[in-house]
């Protein structure tokens, strides 16, 4: 596989990954050890996390109008889009204190397949767990600053290679009393902020890269900016009605692969 399509397939891949349960971080870990890529750029934990840019853009073109109610609320926070907009912010708070606490000791010791396919097992059980609940009728708009605390803190977890920033947030909304559509939609708003962080502050690794790889990676985020979009439109179209158990059952039939690895 050339260069230019693997860079493809990692954009897709995260796109894809980062908004559907399954953990993006798994997939982005397990393709160059399944394709044994050899390049240093494609294998690079760097590389990963600015494809996450692409993402970014995915959530700013499908939540647009909503972003801008949001940031106006900020200003107005005894308003419902102001009260949604600081329990966002609240709730990004435990992911940040994790990532600059345990960036290195993740990097370092858990980026392994076992290790990730030991998160993914675990996410799947959380997942079945959640949605075997009954689903609720709640509203993310109706969410309290506790709530936002507790949902921060599962988006918290995630940093952990496997479990998943969608899955771990959607799963802690379900717990609240979140109706499944509206646990994704407030996972994905959520997710924003993170994404944002991880993303500008890895591309300082790959600032000085060449005319041939910087054409990879902004190919990669444009392609998962793409990929990224569509999975967000489906999975909030389709959620309410399949659940969080397929999801599940595939996290089990990877982590099965990696293991084998």
């Amino acid at each position: 596989m050339t260069p230019l399509l693997a860079a493809i397939l990692l954009g897709a891949v995260q796109g894809v990954t980062e908004f559907l349960p399954v953990s993006s971080t798994a997939h982005l870990a397990a393709l160059p050890v399944l394709f044994g890529w050899s390049d240093p750029l494609l294998r690079s934990q760097a590389f990963d996390a600015v494809l996450h840019l692409g993402t970014l853009g995915a959530l700013l073109a499908v939540f647009g109008a909503e972003w801008g109610r949001l940031l106006s609320g900020l200003a107005r926070p005894a308003t419902v889009d102001g009260r949604l907009a600081w329990g966002l912010v609240l709730a990004t708070l435990p992911a940040l204190a994790a990532g600059a606490l345990l960036e290195h000791v993740v990097a370092d010791r858990l980026r392994t397949p076992h290790a990730i396919a030991g998160f993914l097992a675990a996410g799947a059980v959380i997942l079945w767990a959640a949605d075997a609940r009954r689903p609720g009728t709640g509203v993310a708009r109706s969410l309290g600053w506790r709530d936002a605390v507790l949902i921060g803190c599962a988006q918290a977890f995630a940093i952990l290679p496997g479990l998943s920033r969608s899955g771990m947030t959607i799963s802690a909304g379900l717990a609240l009393g979140l109706s499944r559509a509206e646990a994704a939609r407030y996972a994905f708003l959520l997710s924003a902020p993170i994404i944002a962080a991880a993303g500008l502050w890895e591309s300082r690794h790959l600032a000085g890269l060449g005319g041939g790889d910087a054409a990879l990676l902004a190919t990669g985020i444009a392609v998962a900016a793409l990929t990224g979009a569509i999975a967000i439109r489906w999975f909030l179209r389709v959620i309410a009605r399949i659940g969080l158990l397929p999801f599940a059952i595939y996290r089990f039939l990877l982590a099965l692969v990696l293991l084998a690895q």
